[in-house]
């Protein structure tokens, strides 16, 4: 995400989903479990949310998901045979169990039996093996199909070549490292043992398709979700997507196990967080997400919810880019921020000042991170003015003639239609002024879905949740060189070698020091701009109850939307 994805985070940035756990805690009461259910014709909820596609969801096709929100509702919609619980750890879902070989190269999956389609159609084994091979499918065209590189020649499947005017590979992973044993066993075979590999598993990419549907309407597939009363294969169906703003799901009763209370789920999708602000506040909708500049209002309102969240907001810079293709000018950029400055003032508390790439509530998690000059701790967390106009100067010096004014202008691009985020840029484009007088820096906005697949910005926001409760999610599958993510070409051999280790590290004490000692090859790199870790910042409707909630994940578990209900 992700998605890495996922909600939108109280920053304005979408981040892709998983993450590890975190104890929930929340400011201000709701009537959660302690109502009164209302009756099953008006077990309907109304969501805001915020597309990240202007005001539209990018996709629900699980094996392109790149955001959190899309993640969030596909897994509503599409089995998977490993869920995250509410506490973020695997949990079998259309699998009953799952084992793993000695040496950890082969996971076999032994699905439970009767599980249908909302139109009667099989979900079995050779469900998840159409599902996994198309994922890795070159002509799928999936720019997350990464997360499935552990499984043996995925890597090298995905790279191929699709043949013109193809929709299918001539070339397949089932029956190979992908094995159907039985219509309820399902075996994968590794490239080797990967101590992340269930948490991965559990992204989108893996789960179940409609094989039938897709072949049918090929890449039209997703637009006739709703025919029909709709279509699913968990939880809910799809009954409306009219990319105008509204998302609808129905209960589906075809579900092999414990049906949701909630019989429907109106979804109004925003284009912009201050308008769908103002609607709640309006009273439209059950669910909303203040922004910064009313945080003291929100936190009067009733429902009012502020959790930890595993997300990270950076800047990431282009390696291939002047003038940051120069570690100095990255590290200077970086060391002028002002970051307990920018988490106060402009996000009112929302999220806390960081310098970390694996943050607090990891395992790996380090508070002895230092910062390109060597502080760490809260003394990292104010600019470092001096030092930061030092190695401006010095690049100056060496590559623009003793003149920051005839350096490369500096565009610092960030999310449109995010109030908060234009703040936030706003903040920095102030500091980094203030250190660099004569350099010209200005502002470009963009739309998220292009921002996230651009490898062309020169500076850019960004954010990030764990996809699953791992460091690897962080560096590894972020920052390592050739990594589909890395889109800022951070190129750090050491860290690269260090991350190889402790991706197959068994060990947790020195699986845990191998990726520690990455991240500080990274940040001495200036790899990311790391500014802050955020705070899941919602305001629900006392009407929703069963202990309705956003897990740290910035994601609803499926195990909490079973127990969810509208009450009185």
């Amino acid at each position: 995400m992700r998605l890495g994805s996922r909600k939108l985070s109280f920053s304005g940035l979408v981040v892709l989903v998983g993450t590890l756990a975190l104890l929930l805690s929340a400011c201000g009461t709701t009537k959660s479990a302690h109502g009164n259910p209302l009756s099953d014709d008006k077990q309907i909820m109304h969501p805001q949310e915020i597309g990240p596609s202007a005001g539209d969801l990018a996709t629900l096709d699980p094996a392109l998901i790149n955001f959190g929100v899309d993640y969030d509702h596909a897994q509503q919609v599409f089995p998977m045979l490993i869920t995250l619980d509410d506490d973020l750890k695997p949990k079998d879902w259309a699998a009953k169990s799952h084992e793993v070989s000695a040496d950890g190269a082969t996971w076999t999956f032994h699905l439970n039996s009767g599980m249908t389609w909302s139109n009667g159609d099989p979900i079995d084994a050779n469900t998840f093996a159409y599902s996994i091979n198309r994922s890795l499918d070159p002509c799928t065209g999936s720019d997350v199909a990464s997360y499935l590189y552990n499984i043996k020649g995925a890597a090298d499947f995905n790279g191929g070549t699709c043949p013109t005017g193809a929709t299918k590979s001539t070339d397949t992973l089932i029956g190979k490292s992908i094995v159907v044993s039985d219509p309820l066993t399902l075996k994968l075979t590794l490239e080797g043992p990967a101590a992340y590999f269930l948490g991965a598993f559990s992204y989108p990419t893996s789960w179940g398709v409609p094989e039938k549907l897709i072949t049918q309407y090929g890449d039209k597939w997703l637009d006739h979700l709703a025919d029909n009363g709709g279509f699913g294969g968990n939880l809910y169906k799809v009954t409306l997507w009219d990319h105008a703003g509204h998302f609808t799901l129905a209960r589906n009763d075809k579900f092999w196990g414990t049906k949701p209370k909630i019989k429907e789920i109106d979804y109004t999708l925003y284009k912009d967080t201050g308008v769908a602000w103002s609607d709640y506040k309006a009273g439209k909708g059950d669910l909303g997400f203040p922004i910064s500049a009313e945080l003291d209002i929100a936190r009067t309102l009733p429902g009012y919810t502020e959790t930890p969240a595993l997300t990270v907001s950076y800047l990431q810079p282009n390696y291939n880019i002047a003038p940051f293709d120069d570690v100095r000018m990255r590290n200077a950029f970086s060391l002028a921020l002002d970051r307990k400055s920018i988490t106060t003032n402009v996000l009112k508390g929302g999220s806390d000042p960081s310098i970390h790439i694996i943050i607090k509530g990891l395992p790996e998690y380090n508070p002895d991170l230092k910062d390109a000059d060597g502080r760490s701790g809260d003394a990292a967390l104010t600019a470092d003015t001096a030092k930061a106009t030092e190695l401006a100067k010095a690049y100056a010096t060496d590559k623009c003639g003793g003149d920051l004014a005839k350096c490369p202008p500096v565009v610092f691009t960030i999310t449109a239609n995010r109030p908060t985020t234009a703040l936030i840029g706003q903040a920095m484009q102030q500091q980094w002024q203030a250190a660099f007088p004569g350099l010209q820096i200005t502002i470009a906005t963009i739309d998220r879905k292009l921002q996230i697949k651009s490898t062309t910005l020169m500076l850019t926001n960004a954010g990030w949740g764990a996809d699953y409760p791992d460091a690897q999610d962080f560096t590894s599958l972020l920052l390592h060189k050739g990594s589909d993510y890395n889109k800022g070409f951070a190129n750090v051999p050491a860290a690269d070698a260090l991350e190889d280790k402790a991706d197959v590290n068994s060990d947790p004490a020195s699986r845990k020091l191998q990726y520690q000692q990455a991240e500080q090859l990274l940040v001495n790199d200036g790899a990311w701009m790391t500014y802050a870790q955020s705070k899941q910042i919602y305001v629900v409707r006392p009407t929703v109850g069963g202990g309705w909630h956003y897990s740290s994940s910035l994601q609803t578990a499926l195990t909490t939307w079973q127990k969810a209900f509208m009450q009185d």
